[in-house]
């Protein structure tokens, strides 16, 4: 027995040394100690529970205990427990009258899980514990059976005896076997003297599930002494990592482990001048604050003007004197609106100058600040289509139209009538061209009305292939491509409408007559 537990001290102090070095930054505990089994209180603890004769006691060193923190109030644990352990459990001296197992050889190990209500930082750590184990004991060969009052016995040819014969047996028989699995649950506390060195109390039942009896079932009482692992202090100024503010630098309690290099009693981080002492009113320098802007006399660029410490102290420039500071302002020499971040708008049309194409010249901002005409409406309508061989406007070209319609509603346009005129290629018959390019024109002119603009102002009308953008003496030259050419032709054109035109249709009306 001395052996057995000199060889587990070795074992355990080795393993000890592995866990410390290899888990320093864990929440990590192991625990040596010793444990006493009780199987004659099987049934309760009124059953004899605290008399103590009945505990099968092993010596120091005979348990061993590694635990570690998942969460704030829940660790898993690993125990196991090994000796010479006695089994009175049914009372009898001999064979025949019950149990009687003297130095046994005995293993319980497996894992467990806790739960402790209380802050991990207690002196006081009491616990709840449930676990699933391996146990190995010398049961195998025996089997009981109850004839009430007396018990039937057979440790058969395992112990080298014979059956007695004490009546039938029963169903409720009890087959002994070495190995059994068996699930326990009990209490324990933890008893903190520092905050790494301590002592465990544990109590808990075993019960072995494959068993058809409880003669297995015992309960296994233990005290160990236990060392905690897993706070560490890496800067090594004694105040653990996870309660240092500073865990790199060696620093003093009273600041939670920050230092103070100067001593003035401010720490090195809130210290202007942390080498140098100084009152707290001058944020740790010996210097003034003469503008009381917060910032030291020594480090301000400006000592006698207020100013934010980001520019040293300084006040922020406003060179233009628009109000608008200049690290905010995006015309710093220019003085200008708030509301365009200091830049101007000279023509008033709510586009700041920097993004206006006609700075001096009111226009919308969907002609990028420039006066709206005929020409840019025209342009606005370039590349509409039409369905094939319809005067029904594609889909895509809507979004056109609706910018010619703003276009014509804008302050340079409004209240002024149009012509809008259609053409097309030179394919085709110049009957069905013209009739054609009369009805698109019409087209667009209804998709005009429908986004807004006012319909008497608005006269469609037809040219069919005539007035061509591009000919054919440009297709030779290799400027367009025949099918660029056609496309040029087909087109809309929005143009005033004057007494120009109106002469033009006096002048036919007299070649009828």
């Amino acid at each position: 027995m001395k052996k057995f537990n000199l060889v587990l001290a070795v074992a355990a102090s080795m393993f000890a040394a592995t866990v410390f070095a290899q888990n320093t930054t864990n929440k990590w505990y192991i625990g040596v100690g010793m444990h006493a089994v009780d199987h004659t209180s099987a049934r309760g603890v009124f059953d004899g529970f605290f008399d103590t004769k009945d505990y099968s006691i092993v010596p120091p060193l005979s348990k061993l205990t590694v635990a570690r923190s998942i969460a704030k109030n829940f660790a898993v644990d690993l125990q196991a427990s090994i000796g010479n352990v006695d089994n009175n459990r049914l009372g009898g001296s001999t064979p025949e009258s019950g149990l009687a197992f003297k130095d046994e050889f005995f293993i319980l190990a497996g894992l467990g899980l806790r739960w402790t209500p209380l802050s991990e930082t207690s002196w006081f750590d009491p616990y709840l514990r449930v676990g699933a184990n391996y146990h190995k004991y010398a049961y195998d060969g025996y089997e009981i059976s109850e004839t009430n009052p007396k018990y039937s016995w057979d440790h058969g040819a395992t112990k080298g005896g014979t059956a007695g014969a004490n009546g039938a047996l029963l169903e409720a028989k009890f087959s002994g076997q070495n190995n059994n699995f068996i699930v326990n649950g009990g209490v324990g506390i933890n008893f903190w003297f520092t905050k790494n060195f301590g002592l465990n109390i544990e109590s808990q039942y075993n019960w072995a599930p494959g068993a058809t009896r409880d003669y297995i079932d015992f309960f296994q009482h233990s005290a160990s002494i236990i060392f905690k692992f897993g706070n560490s202090d890496r800067d090594k100024d004694g105040i653990l990592d996870k309660d240092d503010k500073c865990p790199d630098v060696w620093g003093l309690a009273q600041f939670q482990g920050c230092p103070d290099t100067d001593g003035d009693g401010i720490t090195d981080a809130e210290d202007q001048c942390p080498t140098v002492a100084g009152p707290i009113e001058n944020h740790g320098c010996p210097w003034g604050d003469r503008d009381n802007d917060g910032v030291t006399d020594n480090i301000d660029k400006c000592p006698d003007v207020a100013g934010p410490a980001e520019n040293q102290g300084c006040p922020w420039p406003d060179r233009d004197g628009d109000g608008v500071l200049d690290k905010d302002d995006r015309c710093p020499d220019t003085p200008g609106l708030a509301k365009f971040k200091g830049c101007p708008d000279t023509d008033g049309d709510g586009i700041p100058d920097p993004d206006d194409k006609c700075p001096n010249e009111a226009g919308p901002i969907e002609n990028h600040g420039c006066p709206v005409t005929y020409k840019t409406v025209t342009e606005a309508l370039q590349d509409i289509t039409f369905e094939f061989n319809s005067a029904k406007l594609t889909a895509e070209s809507l979004d056109k139209v609706k910018t010619a319609a703003s276009f014509l509603n804008s302050s340079s346009l409004a209240g002024q009538n149009a012509y809008v005129d259609g053409y097309t290629d030179k394919s085709g018959s110049a009957a069905y061209n013209l009739k054609l390019s009369k009805q698109r024109a019409q087209s667009v002119t209804d998709a005009l009305v429908e986004n807004g603009v006012a319909k008497d102002r608005l006269t469609a009308r037809g040219f069919g292939k005539t007035n061509f953008l591009c000919t054919d003496a440009d297709v030779k030259a290799g400027k367009y491509t025949e099918d660029v050419c056609n496309q040029i032709n087909r087109r809309v054109e929005v143009a005033p409408r004057t007494l120009t035109v109106q002469k033009t249709v006096e002048v036919k009306s007299s070649k009828k007559k």
